[in-house]
């Protein structure tokens, strides 16, 4: 994923005792390393946001927030929301200054999440990675370049022209800071590392809801919340959604997430909670699929589409996988476990990418992708060495 990630040296530790503090119910990380110029104030704006929603709720209701903001390639403070007196207030834990992203290893990630546990002990631990994301892809993948002649971008409206800000997405190439960026697989060995189990990760970042990364995040966490598609620049709607993050009400989280972007400028966004202890069994399932169909059996021009990339990349999981056990008696059971697998969804009639500057219909929505079907030459390979892909097939 192209989740920019760095890991940092301490040069100014302010820590408390902390041996005798009782554990809260839940502590959120929110985890918003650096990913560029372009994206640093809305990352201000979405910790404001989750402030607003705390204001609102009078109150963490036995929870706490940390939150890691990296505000250049060179420095960062771990930080603790706090609310008393009717408002919130931000905390220094740590000043930090790094010169190499060695955070971008499972080590660095484990240390990071080590401080976590220290600082804000609980019964539960969630993750909010906020920044660029790419699904999958392993790290240094361009994708960016469409084939000539494949888009006819759409003409700015004038609301566009005057107001960018409303129009534009969390993608931005994800070739541009190769330095940055993780793989998915490196994230969940992090984790693991550190004897943590996340009772959520929540990716604000493009294309993350995907089946090969609830595949390999599936012993880390139970929950992964994320967009199959391009997210708007505003990220998730932290000041509509902050107290249901709380409280793990993911109903409500897609609720809110639909409310806020089916009238946004740009009424445009897909959201869906995925069950990663559901993928090893859809795992299972899919491999007997594909030992009766072959990929070529399914018409990708027919597939639901879900990027605004050339050729497609993520495709519609749902739609792919009861293409291709459609005349098998495997159909009831791939239907039955795509809606243990997705238990919770949303998503505006189409969905906005920034690459192709255009909309695109949405006409059925799994909440997960696929890129099993892809022909891009990007991922021909790659695809194949996914922990998905090699469990399937």
């Amino acid at each position: 994923m192209a989740c920019a990630m760095v890991v940092l040296t301490c040069t100014s530790c302010h820590k408390e005792d902390e041996a005798n503090e009782q554990p809260t119910e839940q502590t959120i990380f929110m985890f918003l390393p650096w990913s560029g110029s372009g994206i640093y104030s809305y990352l201000l704006a979405n910790i404001t946001a989750f402030e607003q929603a705390i204001t609102n709720n009078h109150g963490l209701d036995n929870r706490r927030l940390l939150v890691f903001l990296s505000s250049s390639k060179t420095e960062a403070q771990l930080l603790e929301i706090t609310f008393s007196n009717n408002q919130c207030r931000q905390k220094v834990l740590h000043d930090y200054t790094f010169s190499t992203p060695s955070y971008t290893t499972a080590h660095g990630i484990t240390q990071l999440l080590q401080e976590v546990v220290r600082t804000a002990p609980a019964q539960r631990y969630a993750m909010l990675i906020g920044g660029h994301g790419m699904g999958w892809l392993p790290r240094g993948t361009n994708v960016s370049t469409p084939v000539a002649g494949s888009l006819q971008p759409r003409r700015l409206s004038p609301v566009e022209a005057q107001h960018p800000e409303y129009f534009l997405t969390r993608f931005f190439g994800h070739s541009s800071d190769e330095e940055y960026q993780i793989e998915v697989s490196t994230l969940a060995d992090g984790i693991k590392a550190s004897g943590l189990t996340m009772e959520y990760i929540l990716f604000d970042d493009c294309y993350m809801s995907n089946i090969e990364t609830a595949y390999d995040l599936r012993e880390v966490t139970r929950y992964l919340i994320a967009s199959t598609s391009e997210i708007m620049i505003m990220g998730m709607p932290y000041a509509t959604i902050g107290v249901s993050l709380l409280h793990n009400d993911y109903a409500s989280v897609c609720q809110g997430f639909y409310n806020f972007y089916s009238t946004y400028a740009r009424p445009c966004g897909t959201i869906a909670v995925t069950d990663c202890h559901e993928a090893e069994a859809t795992a299972l399932l899919m491999k007997d699929i594909n030992r009766m169909y072959a990929t070529t059996d399914v018409t990708t021009s027919s597939l639901q589409d879900l990027d605004g990339i050339t050729p497609t990349i993520f495709y519609d999981f749902g739609d792919y996988a009861t293409r291709l056990a459609a005349n098998s008696m495997l159909l009831p059971a791939i239907e039955s476990q795509l809606q243990r697998l997705v238990p919770y969804k949303a998503a505006t009639p189409t969905y906005y990418s920034d690459l192709s500057k255009q909309e695109t219909t949405i006409s059925t929505f799994s909440g997960l992708t696929i890129s099993d079907p892809s022909q891009h030459p990007a991922v021909s390979y790659s695809k194949t060495l996914t922990q998905w892909y090699q469990a399937t097939h």
